[in-house]
């Protein structure tokens, strides 16, 4: 009976702990399944304070260069990818602090009372009990002298590991480069637009006064007339277009500066920068400076380094170790038997003793550790090949597009000095009452396209050479071939 009492009272202990905590974890849960989860007001104030106040950026016009350096200090990537490199550079101290000596102090104390057998020609019980009490302060040293390289090769490791982290930091700087650039130059091409949006609108209505002037003269029909004023309700709407797109420009140029959203940022117009020069060397060398200058490739490098340091490190192992340790220490203490008399002792002791390991056997963990290091060692040798095949893909892709950007920026131009002479000549001919508005009208949408082609060309050749920066590791847009 008091066997069932006892599983009777661990059963409904179970079901009140079980109760309890399925209740408290129950009410980390959303309540209900049909409804969204209510955000606490304690989030929801931690959240609106990481908002950031637009700062001393908003105070001058930015060029390109500025806003490089400006995202460099304010994107969160390159501040991440800072953190990572420096947490990359601590590990090497803390593989370095294993061939210094490791001191300790240490302290222990208590009370034990043991009842311990005697024969019975010493004691009628057959036992006595003794009673002690200890205080036993001491300042230990381990240090690991001899390690036949095990911790050499972990040094070597974390070393490459620092510099793979260093290139990636590297990396990160020259992507958010690139990523400012482009912005830079589509907010210009959307600037661009939006100057060609408006002079298509006032072309319009350019046009659209000339009908009415004929029309009031009796020269021009009403279909004429309301077919001006569909155009120009078209240029209305292309310019408000326009404006919408320069806003969205904006906001990714933001973006990518790792600025709060809502700044009031100032850009100068590149709209007029003239497109950049056609590349000076040959694919050939833009691929050799790539792959000698791509932060990618010289990380891969670095993580074959760490794969190799570390496959050393498995390797070793195998080796025996040699360490030192030492201790001095106080007794102070009392025992005593059978409520006898107090024995004390209030002195120092120490000792010194080096130890000598050898793994014999440990299950084949030594050996899997081995194959996993080969493992590593063959795949980050794998990913540097595929690195630099991709990288020298990048570079023929980049140079053939910057190549086809200037030659489409030369062929832009050439159409709009075409298309605003033969508009001219269209208009003055309508004015003069011998084209017809057809004509004019066809004229006058070249131009527009035209005005438009000119600036995407002109964003396109420098988005085109930022990209072969990129491509072949430089720092900056202007050191494009």
């Amino acid at each position: 009976m008091s066997q069932l009492r006892r599983n009777s009272r661990n059963r409904m202990t179970l079901a009140l702990a079980t109760s309890f905590l399925g209740g408290t974890l129950h009410a980390q849960a959303p309540p209900v399944p049909d409804q969204p989860w209510s955000i606490p007001d304690s989030a929801i104030a931690r959240a609106a304070a990481l908002e950031n106040e637009p700062g001393e950026w908003v105070q001058k016009p930015y060029d390109l260069p500025a806003l490089i350096d400006l995202a460099q200090r304010t994107n969160p990537e390159t501040r991440a990818a800072w953190e990572a490199a420096r947490a990359a550079a601590a590990a090497i101290g803390l593989v370095e602090s294993s061939y210094l000596p490791q001191l300790s102090m240490e302290a222990l104390g208590g009370f034990e009372r043991t009842p311990l057998p005697i024969p019975k020609t010493v004691v009628p019980k057959g036992y006595f009990v003794s009673e002690s009490r200890e205080i036993i302060p001491s300042l230990a040293v381990k240090w690991l002298l001899f390690d036949f390289g095990r911790r050499g090769a972990n040094l070597e490791a974390a070393r490459a590991d620092s510099f793979v982290a260093n290139a990636g930091f590297t990396a990160v700087h020259q992507k958010v480069v690139l990523e400012v650039s482009q912005t830079y130059f589509a907010l210009g091409a959307a600037r661009g637009r939006l100057r060609a949006g408006r002079k298509a609108l006032t072309t319009a209505q350019t046009v659209e006064a000339a009908t009415q002037a004929k029309r009031d003269r009796g020269f021009a029909t009403i279909v004429a007339l309301t077919q001006t004023q569909r155009q120009t309700a078209q240029a209305r709407y292309s310019v408000a277009a326009a404006e919408g797109a320069e806003r969205t420009a904006m906001a990714n140029l933001i973006a990518a500066l790792g600025i709060p959203a809502a700044t009031p940022l100032k850009v100068s117009d590149a709209s007029d920068t003239p497109p950049p020069a056609s590349p000076n060397q040959s694919i050939a060398a833009a691929i050799n400076a790539a792959l000698a200058h791509r932060p990618d490739i010289i990380a891969a490098l670095g993580k074959v380094d760490a794969a190799e340091a570390s496959l050393k490190a498995a390797q070793r192992a195998y080796r025996p170790t040699i360490g030192l340790s030492a201790h001095v220490f106080q007794n102070m203490g009392a025992i005593r038997s059978d409520g006898g008399p107090t024995s004390t002792v209030n002195h120092d002791g120490a000792n010194i003793l080096f130890s000598f390991s050898v793994p014999l056997f440990d299950g084949g963990e030594r050996a899997s550790r081995a194959s996993i290091a080969r493992a590593k060692v063959r795949e980050s040798q794998a990913d540097l090949a595929q690195t630099r095949d991709g990288v020298a893909q990048q570079v023929v892709r980049a140079y053939d597009e910057l190549v086809t950007s200037l030659a489409e920026y030369d062929a832009a131009e050439t159409l709009r000095r075409a298309a605003n002479t033969s508009y001219d000549a269209a208009l003055h001919s309508y004015q003069q009452g011998v084209g017809t508005y057809t004509e004019l009208a066809t004229e006058e949408n070249a131009v527009a396209d035209a005005e438009r082609q000119v600036e995407d060309a002109r964003a396109g050749a420098h988005t085109a050479a930022a990209g072969l920066a990129f491509a072949m590791g430089l720092n900056a847009v202007s050191q494009a071939p």
